[in-house]
């Protein structure tokens, strides 16, 4: 069995490949990368730090998603929620009942910094 968020919203997975950058390193190449659709998920704030470094602000979110299980999300992904891109922090997680075995789902943290 697996939980569902009736009135969750829909979170899309992005995953670009790896391109050589000119420099003879391998770099994301998110101008081509695909895109995964996942309704049904829950989005909470982690945390926020906004800061001042030199002239600038500077706010970095931290956001943790609830996504159905089986969601194909990685390490290496972005989300996007709400028309703004987040880059997934660690290893995505399965989160499941110790108590009844019910699976609820892929867990993912990720953060956008801004300034």
């Amino acid at each position: 069995m697996t939980i569902a968020f009736p009135y969750g919203e829909t979170v899309t997975v992005l995953r670009a490949g790896l391109v050589p950058d000119g420099y003879g390193n391998q770099v994301r190449d998110w101008s081509s990368a695909t895109s995964t659709p996942y309704a049904g998920c829950a989005v909470a704030q982690n945390g926020r730090d906004e800061s001042l470094t030199g002239d600038r602000n500077v706010v970095a979110s931290d956001l943790i998603v609830f996504m159905p299980s089986g969601a194909d999300v990685t390490a290496t992904d972005r989300l996007e929620i709400r028309s703004r891109a987040y880059e997934v922090v660690g290893e995505p997680f399965g989160w499941t009942s110790p108590f009844s075995g019910t699976a609820f789902g892929t867990v993912a943290y990720c953060n956008r910094v801004e300034g």
